[in-house]
């Protein structure tokens, strides 16, 4: 993206965030965004463009503020990437994922479901990385979005929850290797 649309993918990124995916018209996205409907539509020519827009403008900005100050790959950076979500949480008001709102509003586009499924391959990934392991990349997604579905009721208790459970599963892993 060029630096207009990312600027205009950010806005519409807030306006979907806060009014969700079905119900902001075109024209309360442009005035959302604070662009012409022309400058808009030139950047983004459909609804669904601008919905993928600010999917791909989240997505980056969500794997910037994860990957930042990761420490080396292990059971630290591990426990650290659920630290980082409590704070991801607390900054959205525990709102559920982005990803799959977008999703269960446009349930018959295949390009925001390619969208939603590149941006989870691409956590997974991450995890394995972050982890040192690969066979924890799934189990730590799991845990992602476990607590990412559940935030808004439990609180910080699924954050420190889901640090118990990747501390045993390091500890199960590192056993399993010393027997």
């Amino acid at each position: 993206m060029n630096e207009a649309q990312e600027q205009i993918a950010a806005g519409l990124e807030q306006v979907f965030w806060s009014r969700g995916f079905a119900e902001p018209s075109v024209p309360e996205l442009r005035a959302g965004v604070g662009v012409s409907m022309r400058t808009l539509y030139r950047h983004f020519p459909s609804r669904e463009a601008m919905i993928l827009g600010a999917l791909e403008h989240r997505h980056r900005r969500y794997l910037k503020y994860v990957h930042e100050g990761v420490s080396q790959p292990g059971l630290e950076a591990a426990e650290q990437l659920f630290d980082k979500l409590g704070g991801w949480m607390r900054m959205t008001n525990g709102k559920e994922c982005f990803f799959r709102q977008a999703l269960a509003a446009n349930p018959d586009s295949t390009d925001i479901e390619a969208t939603v499924k590149r941006h989870k391959g691409e956590l997974v990934k991450f995890f394995g990385e972050l982890s040192g392991q690969q066979e924890f990349a799934s189990t730590l997604y799991l845990l992602h979005e476990g607590v990412t579905a559940c935030y808004a009721e439990m609180g910080e208790q699924a954050v420190e929850d889901a640090k118990t459970l990747v501390r045993q599963m390091f500890k199960t892993s590192n056993a399993r290797k010393y027997s």
